[in-house]
């Protein structure tokens, strides 16, 4: 890795943090961009959230209701998840490497080199989020323990997120 004294690793929270601005900008791109345009295809989608307080219990009724509700809601649920996708990969893969919250934050993201991910990288990496996903959020999780801070996706794409250090 280029210059690792130059660089500190990004820990949990601040990944954390920088997750949670991205997602104000990508809530921002669904409501005003997505929603309408998958509106404009004239693909049906359920406009309202699946209430699961309404149910008493997890039983046969619940089940074939939460199916008909993924089922209605798959355009918006594809959609949105490519537009996540794509907006980490093309902005991690950039010159910028890094989304809007994690520039905000001083964070970039590199490869084991030192340099920016190739597209494909960023792609296998954000891909690789639904993985961590998984199993309680688990491969996020490992962000805290791993000692260069990486969490799964990271790993799976030989990617380390990084701050300049401090003087």
């Amino acid at each position: 890795m280029k210059d690792p004294v130059q660089h500190h690793f990004a820990n949990f929270w601040i990944r954390s943090l920088a997750y949670l601005l991205d997602t104000f900008v990508l809530q921002f791109l669904q409501t005003i961009v997505i929603i309408p345009f998958v509106a404009s295809l004239g693909i049906p989608f359920v406009d309202t959230p699946f209430d699961i307080e309404a149910y008493g219990a997890v039983d046969d009724t619940f089940i074939i209701d939460f199916t008909e509700w993924v089922v209605q809601a798959k355009p918006i649920i594809l959609a949105g998840f490519i537009t996540q996708t794509l907006y980490f990969s093309l902005l991690e893969s950039s010159h910028f490497q890094a989304s809007l919250g994690k520039m905000a934050l001083g964070i970039k993201v590199i490869n084991k080199q030192g340099d920016r991910l190739t597209f494909l990288a960023a792609l296998i990496r954000n891909a690789g989020k639904f993985l961590s996903g998984t199993l309680l959020m688990g491969g996020y999780i490992m962000a805290a323990f791993t000692g260069k801070k990486q969490a799964l996706h990271d790993i799976i794409a030989g990617a380390y997120l990084i701050r300049p250090a401090r003087d």
